[in-house]
C-alpha cells in the first residue's frame, strides 16, 4: 500500500508513469509492483502500463500485477497475446488462464479475431474452461479460412487427453452444428446453381443477339457456355470449410453411432468435399470398431474405391487400409484387384491374403508374375504377408522359364525362409538337380542355365543344409569323371561362404573339399599360396575339432607327396599355433614313409629350422 508514503509521494510516483522517459516509467512501475498490494489505484496504474510502448515496462507490470494478485485484467491482457513478445505473450496466457469467468467472457470475444498464433492461445485457455459456452466459442471458429483447421486441430489435440465430459460436449455441438451447417449449404448451394443458371442464360441471350462470324454457332465463340461451379461461390464454399470440419471432428471421436450419420454424407449426391469429409471421418470408425453397422460402411467404401471420382475413389482406398474386412465382403474385397483404381488394386492386393483364400493367392501370384510394374510390388507385399502362398509361388517357379519372372517368385519364398515346407524344398531340390544335370552334360540351354542359378540361390537361403548337400553330389561326380578342377570350381563358392552354410558341412565333406582343392590347385599354386588361404582354413577347422587330417592324407592316394610338402611347408609358416602342429604332423609324415627321399630331407631342415625336430 502506499498510505505509509503519503498520498502525496504515492501520487507523484503514479504521475511518473506518463513520464517520457522509459527510466522513470520502470522504476516507478517497480516502486508500484512492491509496494502497492491492496491499493485500487496502483492497480489500476500498473494496468494501464500493460500497454506502455517499452517493453520492459510491460514486463515489470505484468509481474507486478501477477506478484499482487490483480483480478478484472483480462481485457488488458489479450493485446498481450498478439504482441510479438513470446516470453510475455506466454506469461499472459498464465495469467489470463487464472482469471476465471471473466477471462472466458473476453476471451469468447477475442477469439474471433487477431493473428493466429493470439488465437492459438485463446483457443487452448477456452477448452481447458471446459464450460460448454468456452467449447462453443472455439468450435465457432471452424469456419474460418485462417484460423478453422487450427482450431480444429486443437480440439482433436484436447480430446486425446482422454477427457470424456469434452468429448461428450463436442459429439453433442458438433452434431447439431453438422445438421444447421448442412442446411445452410444445402440452400447456398441451391442459391448459387440458381444464380449462375440465372447469368448462363443471359449470357447465351446476349450472344443470340451477336451475328455469327465464320461460320461459328450460337455461343461465345461457338463453345457451349456453362454455368459456373457453385464450389466457386463464398457463401458455399465458407459452408462447405464449415460442415467439412465437423464432420471430421466427428469422425476423430471414433464412436461407432456417428458412422450411419458419417456414410450420410459420404453419398454421391453430396458435393465432393464433403464426401472427403466424411470418408476421412470414417477412418478411425472402421479401424478400432466392431459395432453393427460397420460392414455397411466397408461395402460402401469398396464400392467408392472402384468408383469414377479418383480423389473420392483414394480417399475410400485410404480409409479402407485400416479397416477391418469382414468375411461376407471378402470377396467383394477381392475383386477391387481387377479395379481400374491403381491405388484400389495394390491395397486389395496387399490385403488379400488375409480373407482371400486360396482364390486371392492364386490371383496375386498371376499379378506378381504379369507385366503391370504397379500390380506386381502390391502383389509381392501381400504374399510376403502370407506363408500359404508359398507352396503356389513354388510350382509358378517352377513353371516358369522366364528368369526376370523367376526371380520375382525366389524373392517373395525367400521371404517366408523358416516357413518353406519340406515338400516344398523336394520340389525345388528335384528341379534342380535335372538343370543341373543337363548342364553337367552340356545340354542346357542358355534360360536353363539362369533358371538352374535362380533356383541354386534360393536353395541355398532357404534349405542351406540340402544345397551344400548338392553342391557336394555334383562336385563327385565331376570328380570321378576325371575333372577334379571343374569340382573343385563347383565348391570354390564355400570356401568363403555364409555362416549357415559353412554350419551346414559336415566334417567329411569339408574334408573332400580341402583334398579336392589340393588335387586340383597342384603342387605350383599350392607353394605360391598363402597360410590364411582358405583352403589352408579347411583344414585347420578340421584339425582343431580333433578331424584325423594327417592321416587320411596319408591314405589319400590322388594327393602327391609334393602337395603334402606343400601344405605341411606353408602351415608350419603360419602364426597360427594349431595350423603349424598340422604342418609339422604332414612333414613328419613324409619323414616317416619316406626317409631317404628328397622331399624328407627337406622336411627334416624346416622342422629343424622352425624349432619342430625332434632332437631326442
Amino acid at each position: 500500500m502506499l498510505r505509509p508514503m503519503g498520498k502525496n509521494l504515492g501520487g507523484a510516483i503514479i504521475d511518473l508513469l506518463d513520464s517520457d522517459k522509459v527510466e522513470l516509467r520502470a522504476a516507478a512501475t517497480t516502486v508500484l509492483a512492491a509496494v502497492g498490494k491492496g491499493d485500487k489505484s496502483v492497480m489500476s496504474a500498473l494496468t494501464t502500463r500493460l500497454g506502455d510502448s517499452d517493453v520492459v515496462v510491460r514486463r515489470i507490470a505484468l509481474e507486478g500485477l501477477a506478484d499482487l494478485g490483480a483480478s478484472g485484467i483480462a481485457s488488458n491482457l489479450v493485446p498481450l497475446l498478439r504482441g510479438n513478445d513470446e516470453e510475455l505473450a506466454e506469461r499472459a496466457a498464465t495469467l489470463l488462464a487464472q482469471q476465471g469467468p471473466e477471462a472466458e467472457s473476453t476471451l469468447r470475444k477475442e477469439v474471433r479475431t487477431g493473428s493466429v498464433g493470439a488465437r492459438r492461445v485463446m483457443a487452448q485457455l477456452l477448452l481447458r474452461r471446459g464450460t460448454q459456452p468456452a467449447i462453443e466459442a472455439v468450435l465457432d471458429q471452424l469456419s474460418d479460412g485462417e484460423f478453422g483447421e487450427q482450431a480444429l486441430q486443437l480440439v482433436r489435440a484436447e480430446l486425446d487427453t482422454g477427457n470424456e465430459k469434452l468429448a461428450n460436449q463436442v459429439e453433442k455441438s458438433a452434431i447439431g452444428r453438422a445438421g444447421e451447417a448442412a442446411k445452410e449449404l444445402h440452400k447456398a448451394w441451391g442459391a448459387a446453381e440458381k444464380a449462375a443458371q440465372k447469368a448462363a442464360t443471359a449470357a447465351k441471350q446476349a450472344d443470340k443477339k451477336k451475328k455469327p462470324k465464320n461460320g461459328a454457332v450460337n455461343g461465345t465463340n461457338g463453345h457451349a457456355i456453362v454455368a459456373a461451379d457453385p464450389l466457386r461461390d463464398p457463401v458455399v464454399s465458407a459452408a462447405v470449410v464449415q460442415l467439412s470440419a465437423l464432420l471430421r471432428l466427428i469422425g476423430y471421436l471414433a464412436r461407432p453411432s456417428t458412422q450411419s450419420l458419417l456414410l450420410k454424407y459420404a453419398d454421391p449426391e453430396e458435393p465432393r468435399p464433403i464426401r472427403l469429409a466424411a470418408i476421412s471421418g470414417l477412418r478411425r470408425i472402421v479401424a478400432t470398431s466392431e459395432a453393427k453397422g460397420t460392414e455397411k460402411v466397408v461395402e460402401t467404401l469398396i464400392d467408392y474405391a472402384d468408383g469414377e471420382d479418383f480423389a473420392v475413389a483414394q480417399s475410400s482406398v485410404d480409409t479402407l487400409r485400416g479397416a477391418r474386412i469382414p468375411e461376407s465382403l471378402a470377396k467383394r474385397f477381392a475383386s477391387l484387384a481387377k479395379s481400374k483404381n491403381v491405388a484400389a488394386q495394390k491395397l486389395a492386393m496387399e490385403r488379400l491374403p488375409a480373407g482371400g483364400g486360396a482364390s486371392a493367392v492364386k490371383m496375386l501370384v498371376e499379378a506378381l508374375g504379369g507385366d503391370d510394374p504397379t500390380a506386381r510390388d502390391a502383389a509381392a507385399r501381400g504374399l510376403a504377408k502370407a506363408p500359404e502362398a508359398v507352396m503356389p509361388l513354388v510350382k509358378a517357379l517352377l513353371d516358369t522359364d522366364d528368369e526376370q519372372v523367376a526371380r520375382r517368385y525366389a524373392g517373395v519364398i525367400r521371404s517366408h525362409r523358416g516357413n518353406v515346407s519340406n515338400a516344398a524344398t523336394e520340389q525345388l531340390v528335384e528341379r534342380l538337380r535335372e538343370l543341373s544335370e543337363k548342364s553337367t552334360k552340356g545340354k542346357a540351354a542358355a534360360d536353363s542355365i539362369l533358371i538352374e542359378r535362380v533356383l541354386g540361390e534360393l536353395i541355398a537361403d532357404v534349405a542351406p543344409t540340402k544345397h551344400v548337400e548338392m553342391l557336394f553330389e555334383r562336385a563327385k561326380r565331376l570328380r570321378k569323371a576325371g575333372k577334379p578342377v571343374e569340382a573343385f570350381g563347383s565348391l570354390k563358392p564355400l570356401l568363403r561362404s555364409r555362416a549357415d552354410l559353412d554350419a551346414a558341412i559336415d566334417d567329411d565333406q569339408r574334408f573332400f573339399l580341402a583334398m579336392l582343392s589340393l588335387e586340383a590347385a597342384g603342387e605350383g599354386i599350392v607353394r605360391s599360396t598363402h597360410a590364411d588361404d582358405p583352403v589352408f582354413a579347411q583344414f585347420a577347422v578340421l584339425a582343431a575339432k580333433g578331424y584325423p587330417v594327417a592321416k587320411n592324407l596319408a591314405k589319400a592316394s590322388d594327393v602327391t607327396d609334393e602337395a603334402l610338402y606343400g601344405l605341411g611347408f606353408r602351415l608350419i609358416e603360419s602364426s597360427d599355433g594349431s595350423n603349424e602342429e598340422l604342418g609339422a604332423e604332414l612333414l613328419q609324415g613324409i619323414i616317416d614313409e619316406r626317409p631317404r627321399s628328397k622331399l624328407a630331407k627337406s622336411a627334416k631342415n624346416k622342422l629343424k629350422i622352425t624349432g619342430h625336430a625332434d632332437d631326442a
